[in-house]
């Protein structure tokens, strides 16, 4: 037995400045897939693993990997779809596994990665079986279902289950080949976004979710079972959180108990409210909070979320207060982090730092102070979260404002794990305020330091405040942004038979 394995991921953001081109990416192909994920907590990495264990031959097409941004250029997402299609077309396999996001757009797809499924199909044909892997925040769409033979989502959020993921997509693979199944997919839309400082697996209403999914299609009885709490910033047409459940044939139990969680999430939906701060209120807060360090939660400029990084709200709040409070800040404008270099260790640094890729959300500030550590701003994830995952933030500095340590990064990188921080010889819990480019995702990396987390509300290209995002495409009512009543059992159902 062969089997094929491929990532090609990322996840777009409609409110980002930019699109996504071609050079956002990490591209492996053949045995570089393997070396670059092999003992990761990655998707491919537990494909590798599984695989592995199940002595099944690795047939390594592509690794396409990119942060989340804008929309795919679709110039981009041709050359990645093809140079995926040739490899799959070269190559022999028995079954495909394909690592996807499941929130990934361009101009002519609102859904990029269907798409792409769709085209691998044309190349492979409908015989061989694909199961794909999606991310938790997954705007799952019947044209992507109807492609596959069986989808896994991560169960986890904040994301350390994705090793896991693999795991379980290589499995449910494996069992279809060896028994030769046709399973029938199941497909559920719920109008609703929740914010990710909420939304998490950790606690109600997801957490309950979970474990009710688990108990009405227990993995014993049934092949899959995931909830996708869709990512929240895309502003198109066809949006919303579902539920998919896979099962070896046709059930007709299935539809209403899906109905019946679909219905209980939503009559919960007032579980993901979230207590925001406001601006002028920010200082005050952590002032009178006695742990130490405050945690302060940028997610509106969540580089994980789309977010280009460079924005200047809470550096600017901070400033005035550069010699009472210490913090360590990261923030990406490759013009101040070269700047720096220039300058020197040890050198005073005066320039102006933000708003470098994005102006819409306050002007550059004017710094001055000392440039304290250069490097070129590599460093391994070691937290549980893309453990063991190379981040380049390319040429970086550290420039000491007062008290106050700001990271300046030349690229946009996933900031969710304090290594970022260590690595640029900053120690985040010796520190008044941390600030975290993330709204949840950094949860396990900074487990030891949760004692205060502050969630700021500015406006950004990852604002969690939903109801103030300047949503105009939706194609039908999603609450938060408008509230409405929701009757679960007149939703429109998807499943295998409607192909």
């Amino acid at each position: 037995m062969r089997v094929g394995i491929a990532c090609v991921m990322q996840e777009s953001n409609s409110f980002a400045p930019n699109y996504s081109t071609l050079e956002n990416f990490y591209i492996e192909q053949g045995q570089e897939v393997v070396a670059a994920h092999e003992g990761t907590n990655t998707e491919v990495g537990g494909f590798l693993e599984e695989l592995g264990c199940l002595k099944v031959e690795v047939v390594p097409l592509i690794s396409a990997w990119a942060l989340a941004s804008g929309p795919i250029e679709d110039r981009a997402f041709d050359r990645l779809t093809r140079l995926l299609c040739d490899e799959a077309s070269r190559a022999e396999f028995d079954g495909l596994l394909l690592a996807l996001h499941g929130a990934w757009t361009s101009p002519s797809h609102v859904s990029a990665d269907a798409e792409l499924v769709r085209q691998i199909r044309e190349k492979i044909g409908r015989d061989i079986p694909i199961v794909a892997t999606l991310d938790f925040h997954a705007n799952v769409r019947p044209s992507l279902v109807s492609e596959v033979r069986g989808l896994v989502g991560y169960r986890t959020y904040p994301h350390v289950d994705m090793a896991e993921t693999g795991r379980k997509a290589a499995r449910l693979l494996h069992e279809i080949l060896v028994r030769n199944l046709h399973p029938h997919v199941y497909w559920l839309p719920i109008p609703l976004l929740a914010p990710p400082q909420s939304a998490t697996t950790e606690g109600p209403p997801v957490k309950e979710l979970i474990q009710q999914l688990d108990r009405e299609f227990a993995p014993g009885e049934f092949l899959s079972s995931s909830f996708f709490c869709v990512q929240p910033w895309l502003d198109i047409e066809e949006v919303s959180s579902s539920l998919v459940v896979v099962a070896s044939s046709e059930d007709p139990r299935v539809p209403l108990k899906m109905r019946r969680l679909a219905q209980r999430l939503w009559d919960q939906r007032r579980g993901f409210d979230v207590e925001w701060v406001a601006p002028d209120d920010l200082v005050d807060r952590i002032l009178r909070e006695k742990t130490r360090p405050v945690i302060v939660s940028e997610a509106y400029d969540g580089t994980t979320g789309g977010a280009p990084g460079d924005h200047p709200g809470l550096l600017s709040l901070l400033l005035p207060h550069r010699t009472e409070l210490s913090a360590s800040l990261f923030l990406v404008d490759s013009e101040a982090a070269l700047g720096a270099h220039q300058v020197g260790l040890g050198q005073e640094f005066q320039g102006i730092v933000g708003a470098n890729k994005d102006k819409r959300f306050g002007p550059p500030l004017a710094v001055k102070g000392w440039v304290r550590h250069l490097s070129d701003g590599t460093f391994v994830l070691k937290g549980p979260v893309f453990t063991g995952k190379k981040v380049e933030m390319g040429p970086t500095a550290v420039l000491e404002l007062g008290r106050l340590k700001l990271v300046v990064g030349s690229r946009a990188v996933i900031a969710v794990d304090p290594e970022l921080y260590r690595r640029q010889q900053i120690e985040p819990r010796e520190q008044d305020v941390v600030a975290v480019k993330s709204p949840t995702l950094f949860r396990p990396g900074y487990a030891s330091m949760l004692g205060t987390v502050l969630h700021l509300d500015m406006p950004g290209v990852c604002r969690g405040n939903l109801a103030k995002v300047p949503f105009s495409k939706f194609g039908r009512s999603l609450w938060p942004v408008r509230d409405f009543s929701w009757d679960a059992s007149e939703e429109a159902f998807w499943h295998s038979s409607t192909k």
